[in-house]
């Protein structure tokens, strides 16, 4: 679904009124910005907590099997080098954070 319109098709548009239509829709494209990564982040700390309410679980129902165990050592190493700048503000960041919880969702759920 775009939000984004369309200009039309005349191109004998004056120039003031193509900057203002740029400007517009540049602030329209500032607020979705907002909303995505609002939503992108809200989406992102309730993986994150599913996964520490699932190794809460484990840990006080049963505990866990040499498999998992060996399992958990590989998410502890995984997360140990998880090596990102915040300060950077990079999407190549929030990638490899994505990637990273993805790894321990498939890992957690195949126990």
């Amino acid at each position: 679904m775009s939000v984004v319109k369309k200009l039309s098709a005349r191109k004998s548009q004056a120039p003031k009124a193509l900057g203002a239509v740029a400007r517009q829709q540049l602030l329209l494209v500032n607020g979705l910005l907002d909303e995505v990564a609002r939503n992108y982040l809200a989406r992102l700390h309730r993986e994150i907590a599913e996964l520490v309410r699932s190794l809460e679980k484990k840990e006080a129902g049963i505990g866990f099997s040499r498999r998992e165990l060996k399992d958990m050592h590989q998410i502890l190493k995984r997360l140990a080098h998880l090596q990102i700048d915040p300060e950077r503000g990079r999407r190549k960041d929030l990638k490899k954070i994505d990637a990273l919880i993805g790894e321990v969702q498939s890992t957690i759920e195949g126990w």
